[in-house]
């Protein structure tokens, strides 16, 4: 047993275990040194660091390698097919990592002097709610999605010929083939399930971290939700990409069948879904507006002045 540990561990790359830290390690520096080290002022700061945080997300979260996932490509084609296992872990996984390490980032110990520290906030406390339903749709949808596929057959992929149509002319047969739904269903449904759990995890650790000192309590809740709804953004567009790839799959014709050519309604919606998420702004973490006495003190105070 010990010795077939030793060999599955020595099977795996050392660069696929070393790049993920060495990633890790970077993104935890960055947002680190933007909060902790700017010389800006605290709002200014943690702006930055939730768009930061946010937009390493975003990119991490590309599901583009996973496209073909469960294709099979033509005999004696170049094209390789698909590791599906890797192709799906790194972009869920990343997307979450992030900002996990975007909260672990915010200085551990320090809390503002107005809040108190006995108050406990809740993950549902800080979720945007109407995003929240939209996003929880997008889950359901992708979920009923990879359901229907997982329902459907697969088929062996077959080389592009002519055939007579029996009409003088000639049709086009062959094309690419797809494994069972219920091969693929596996991995597409529990990147999902994943992909939710780690959500409200990730909720629930915005939520709990320590105030930060220089922010009023009403300015550190309003922080809590910019992030919540950065994350939510971006996990709705892996859920939708999820789906689609089921779509893709669902979509595929037998190449049996005659057909050369397909559509993919998911990746319509898929595409319509990023774009809503990208244009769907975020709380803004606004500069404190000067009290109106201050400005009457001041424009009395002028007036002495140009007496």
């Amino acid at each position: 047993m010990h010795a077939a540990t030793i060999a599955v561990v020595d099977d795996v790359p050392r660069l696929a275990i070393l790049w993920p830290l060495l990633l890790a390690g970077a993104v935890y520096w960055l947002l680190s040194r933007v909060i902790r080290g700017s010389r800006d002022s605290q709002r200014t700061s943690a702006a930055r660091h939730a768009l930061l945080t946010g937009l390493i997300g975003w990119l991490a979260s590309s599901l583009a390698p996973a496209a073909n996932a469960g294709i099979i490509p033509l005999p004696q084609s170049t094209t390789v097919p698909v590791d599906t296992l890797s192709a799906l872990a790194w972009p869920v996984l990343g997307c979450l990592t992030v900002h996990v390490l975007g909260q672990l980032s915010y200085p551990r110990r320090r809390w503002t002097t107005d809040t108190s520290r006995g108050e406990r906030r809740r993950a549902r406390d800080v979720v945007p709610r109407r995003l929240a339903w939209v996003v929880l749709g997008i889950f359901a949808g992708a979920a009923a999605q990879i359901g229907w596929m997982s329902t459907l057959p697969g088929f062996s992929p077959h080389a592009h010929e002519a055939r007579p149509d029996g009409h003088g002319g000639y049709t086009s047969f062959g094309g690419e083939g797809r494994i069972p739904g219920q091969d693929l269903a596996p991995y597409l449904g529990g990147a999902l399930v994943f992909l939710a759990a780690g959500t409200l995890l990730v909720l629930v650790l915005i939520a709990r971290r320590p105030p930060l000192s220089g922010l009023s309590p009403t300015e550190d809740g309003l922080l809590r939700t910019i992030t919540s709804n950065r994350l939510l953004r971006t996990v709705a567009t892996v859920a939708s990409g999820l789906g689609a790839i089921a779509g893709n799959h669902a979509a595929r014709p037998d190449p049996a069948a005659g057909m050369s050519s397909w559509i993919n309604p998911s990746g319509a919606l898929n595409l319509a879904v990023l774009l809503v998420m990208l244009l769907w702004p975020p709380p803004r973490l606004a500069a404190p507006q000067p009290h109106p006495g201050d400005s009457l003190r001041l424009g009395s105070g002028s007036k002495r002045l140009q007496r």
